[in-house]
Formats: C-alpha cells, structure tokens, sequence
C-alpha cells in the first residue's frame, strides 16, 4: 500500500533584474533567457554559495538543473532546485553528575526552493522557523545581489506576486485611511500592467532611480483611495514588481497596517520524503528523485495561471 502523498505550502516570489545606466568595465551581457543570471549567483552544479544578512548566515545548498523525464514532463534547461538555508544557533543540554552542562549547536533550517528562469519566479516553501515572509524575500534579494551586479551589472529584486481584489477588499472594509504607501520597482525586464510601467520608464528617463517610493498620508483619516490611477500601481505589484502598505481603521473601530507581505500568493505542491535529501547523481549533476521531478512539474503546470491572467 503506498504511502499518502505529502504536500506543502510554497511562497510565489518573483526576481525582477534591473540594468543599471554606467556600465562596468567587466560586465558580461545577460544571457537568455535574463533569469539565468541566477544560476551563478545560486552556485548550479558547484559549491554551495554562502552570504550574511544582518550578522545572520545563509546559504544556497544543492542548486542542481532539474532534467525532464518520460513521467514528468517540463521544459529542460528552466528550473533550478536546492534550498535556501539559514543557521541559527540553539544550545543544546548534556546530563552530567549534578549538573545539564550546556553547549552551543549550529542549527541550519533548509527552504526547498525552485527558480524559474523563464519567467522568474521563485517557488519557496513557507516554514515559520525560517522566518517571515519579508525576512525570506530579504535572503533571496541578498544571495543574489552581489554576483548578478559584479557579473552582470545589473541590480536584482525579489518580491512576492500578490492578488489585486485582497488589496481592495481591505480599502472597502475600511472607515477611516490614514496612510498607503507603494514602492514599484522601475521596469527594465518584466512584462507587467502596461500604464504603470510607461509612467515609470518615463521618470526612469529622466531621473535613472532603481525603485520609485508613494507615500500618501491623513493624519485625519480621511485618506483617499480611487481605483483610478491606483488600480495601475496594484496590478503592477501583484505580478512581483513592488510592494504595498496600507494603515486603517477598520468598521469595528481597530486601527491596523496591512501590507502586501501578509498577502503573498502560496501553492500546495508534493514535497520528497522529509529523511531524503536532494540526492544527486555525481556523473550527470542531475536530481534522478522522481519525488523531485514530480515537484518541478507540478510547479510548472501551477504557473501556468500566470501566464495565461
């Protein structure tokens, strides 16, 4: 009798590259597709890549191209699995005569995570040990920064797809507004809602930012939210290409901040078994796990939605 199949929620993050104006001595052109500029910065097929974030160590561990079969069948030479690690520190107790003598232990917590570099977006498994959404989307924008601009000279982002109708179902379920905040990431790559990305290649034009902040603000509460412009700037930020942040007062009369990171779409997919790790073939470099396959597929046939919305 077969064991019951696992699953587990996953993150939709999407990484936007961003070429900056002054072009480096060294820079190589982005090969193509643009999101296999990942694939040195994720160290595929090579050691794994460690990097620190406010005084904490992370790592991309075991990033292998995932190969299609005759069972599982995606397109080849797209995604890319291994996980995302962080160490944390936790301190373990020994027994001894009289006495639990305590002893400091590395305590390393692994993300399985899958980039998609046709359409750029990272598929992350959601652990609440790891940390927040936002903490996670930090670490991938972090581990891929530094080798995409020193290879590339290109800045990376790292945002979550979001849904539009949540974002205005919290404005309508408001009294009182007192505060939205946008940032939009200047467009360079992605093919995301067509107004708001005019209205940011021209000021991208005329003042070279990476990344464009809104802030709108009423101490009185009386803040107003149209769908027109802003339903432009929403939609841009649900396909990964920003953030929101919204301070209200809802009917019941509590005040609270909402933001896009609370609101990051998620996917239920098969995972391997826990006490297998990501065995790789050492000829090949290839994942021969059918469970691993069978997550990559799955993945790929889910984010398929967004490309036919």
């Amino acid at each position: 009798m077969e064991a019951p199949e696992l699953s587990r929620t996953f993150y939709v993050f999407r990484y936007t590259i961003v070429e900056e104006s002054q072009a480096q001595l060294y820079s190589v052109p982005l090969p193509v597709p643009k999101g296999k500029a990942a694939v040195k910065a994720l160290g595929v097929n090579g050691p794994d890549k460690y990097f620190l974030k406010n005084g904490v160590n992370y790592s991309f561990v075991g990033f292998k191209w995932a190969r299609p079969t005759d069972d599982f069948d995606f397109p080849a030479d797209r995604f890319i699995i291994g996980k995302l690690a962080k160490k944390r520190l936790t301190e373990t107790g020994t027994h001894i005569p009289g006495d639990i003598v305590m002893s400091p232990q590395e305590d390393w917590i692994g993300l399985i995570t899958i980039f998609d570099t046709d359409s750029q977006h990272i598929i992350i498994e959601k652990n609440w040990k790891f940390g927040n959404p936002e903490q996670t989307e930090t670490a991938l924008q972090t581990g891929l920064s530094r080798e995409i601009f020193d290879t590339y000279n290109c800045s990376v982002f790292v945002k979550g797809r979001t849904k539009e109708h949540l974002f205005w179902n919290l404005v309508k379920e408001s009294a009182e507004i007192y505060s939205l905040e946008l940032k939009l990431i200047s467009p360079n790559i992605l093919d995301a809602n067509k107004k708001a990305r005019k209205a940011l290649e021209d000021l991208k034009n005329i003042f070279m930012q990476d990344e464009i902040e809104i802030a709108l603000r009423n101490e009185a509460g009386k803040l107003i939210v149209p769908e027109a412009p802003v339903a432009d700037y929403i939609n841009y930020i649900s396909e990964g290409e920003g953030s929101w942040k919204l301070t209200s007062k809802k009917r019941d009369g509590r005040k609270k901040t909402f933001s896009s990171f609370q609101n990051i779409d998620t996917l239920e997919l098969p995972i391997p078994e826990p006490s297998k790790p990501f065995a790789v073939e050492a000829e090949s470099g290839e994942i021969p796990k059918k469970d691993i396959l069978r997550l990559v597929s799955t993945t790929f046939h889910a984010l398929e939605k967004y490309s036919e919305g």
